[in-house]
């Protein structure tokens, strides 16, 4: 399934999260789609898909307390709009 993840960081805390990122190991059972930055504001956004949602457990464990995430599950909106047609 994927998932949309929103991180919105804490103004004063960029060169910690640059810093986590540039060393980060995506979870084993978790695929990063593509990845965003808001270059207005302290926000990444990143598609990811995974099987079992123990990886974005693990994923999104670190970055507590540098932040707030979000998480959404998508779908692309030609699948959706096929499903519904069923």
């Amino acid at each position: 399934m994927q998932f949309m993840n929103i991180f919105t960081w804490e103004p004063g805390k960029t060169g910690e999260v640059m810093e986590m990122r540039a060393a980060e190991k995506t979870p084993n059972g978790m695929i990063v789609i593509n990845e965003w930055i808001d270059l207005g504001s302290n926000t990444v956004f990143r598609l990811v898909e995974v099987e079992n949602p123990v990886a974005l457990l693990k994923a999104g464990y670190p970055w507590g307390n540098l932040g707030y995430t979000e998480m959404h599950p998508v779908m692309e909106a030609q699948e959706a709009l096929r499903h519904l047609k069923e």
